[in-house]
């Protein structure tokens, strides 16, 4: 991964508040360069004003060396379709996503833009924005977004598509999946994530009532209000699912920068000194341990969330294989010093200075959810038997590991 000084991300932050988030992290750092000396004038252009205003400002501040405590944000790269390239193993959406090919700043909207235009030739024009627009929502199971913009029965309904279908196939095939997954007249769908947290979401339909008033001369009027009733098919497990990865990946980030260090130091040194016993053994307790073991043996994903209920003990109750993740994980984090992050959705914000290592992190976890078996786990639980999703490419965790755009 590209890594930059503290100062450099300060530059980087002017150029993405400017409006050429879009650029290599290089040319935004020579355009703020080559504006240094009049970066206040062009604030009146600036795609934000605000963060614009408070990024000059706090590099300005950096200049005299005087502490400011601005934080610097970069956001995920069209991050439902990149975790759900991830999570098949999809290279094409992957590199859609800024997953794959450190070089490039990928950008899945214009990708399906251009792709459209193709496949439609020069006599059609599609614009990002319509392609976007669309892409955001049929990615969520939404038909009608897509044929508001482009059309019923178009030659532009059937080559968006095409070009969704191109730009990230296994985020397509994801969808259909996640379509697949609705139990008819279920009152709720729930699974859980990697870290122990349930996601419960109640299937709840719009009802009307028509309320007459006696003390008002029997006025009436309408109360609308929602119910805990099941329907025979729904869209909602696409976003829904999909969210709560997105959250979870939120969780671990948090928990990888803003540690306990002394926490994470003496459950290093107690799975360090375990890995000479090669065999776990059988816990005979129910507690924190064995309950986030059963969330490991399900979907592949080690997370440190266990690490302050081990002890010298139990730590015997982790498998080899779950035991030598945590440390990689674990040597992950000691290389850096704990900092704070500020999270909205799919944006991070930390001090300037602690932005290579956030970078790292999130790279870390992408690359892990494309090794495990998380899709298989949260299908199966879906659907309430056990199953199996082929990843359309086996090994593609080393690639995310050499990206630089993950989040940009």
């Amino acid at each position: 991964m590209q890594t930059f000084t503290g100062y450099q991300y300060l530059l980087i932050d002017i150029a993405n508040q400017y409006g050429h988030d879009k650029m290599l992290f290089e040319e935004r750092i020579q355009w703020a360069t080559a504006h240094l000396q009049e970066l206040e004038t062009l604030s009146d252009k600036a795609e934000c004003q605000p963060l614009y205003k408070k990024a000059v400002m706090a590099l300005r501040k950096a200049q005299q060396g005087i502490p400011t405590g601005h934080l610097v944000g970069f956001d995920a790269v069209c991050s439902g379709i990149q975790i759900m390239s991830a999570l098949t193993g999809c290279v094409a959406g992957a590199t859609a996503t800024g997953l794959v090919d450190p070089n490039v700043r990928a950008d899945a909207y214009s990708a399906v833009t251009k792709a459209m235009q193709t496949i439609l030739g020069p006599q059609f024009t599609v614009s990002r924005k319509n392609a976007k627009d669309a892409l955001m929502t049929s990615f969520y199971g939404s038909k009608a977004t897509p044929k508001r913009i482009f059309g019923e029965d178009t030659p532009e309904l059937d080559a968006f598509y095409e070009a969704a279908n191109q730009v990230a196939p296994g985020a397509w095939e994801l969808l259909q999946d996640l379509l697949g997954s609705w139990q008819p007249f279920a009152l709720v769908h729930e699974w859980k994530l990697p870290d122990g947290f349930d996601a419960r979401v109640k299937v709840m339909q719009k009802k009307e009532a028509r309320i007459e008033v006696d003390e008002l001369d029997h006025a009436t009027f309408t109360y609308e209000f929602y119910e805990n009733e099941g329907t025979r098919t729904g869209l909602s497990n696409v976003a829904n699912v999909v969210h709560s990865v997105d959250a979870y990946i939120l969780r671990s980030i948090h928990r990888r920068c803003n540690y306990d260090r002394e926490m994470v130091q003496n459950a290093y040194r107690m799975v360090q000194s375990s890995m000479n016993h090669s065999e776990n053994v059988t816990l005979d307790i129910e507690g924190k341990v064995t309950y986030y073991i059963k969330q490991y043996e399900r979907s592949g994903v080690a997370d440190v969330v266990i690490l302050p209920y081990l002890d010298s003990l139990n730590v015997y109750g982790l498998s080899l294989i779950h035991r030598k993740k945590l440390l990689e994980i674990m040597e992950s984090m000691l290389a850096y010093k704990p900092f704070e992050v500020v999270s909205v959705h799919d944006e991070f914000k930390c001090h300037p200075n602690n932005m290579n290592h956030l970078r790292q992190q999130y790279i870390n976890v992408l690359a892990e959810l494309a090794e495990s078996n998380l899709l298989d786990d949260l299908l199966s639980q879906l659907h309430g038997s056990i199953g199996s999703f082929k990843k359309l490419t086996p090994n593609l965790g080393n690639k995310i590991r050499l990206s630089n755009y993950a989040l940009s």
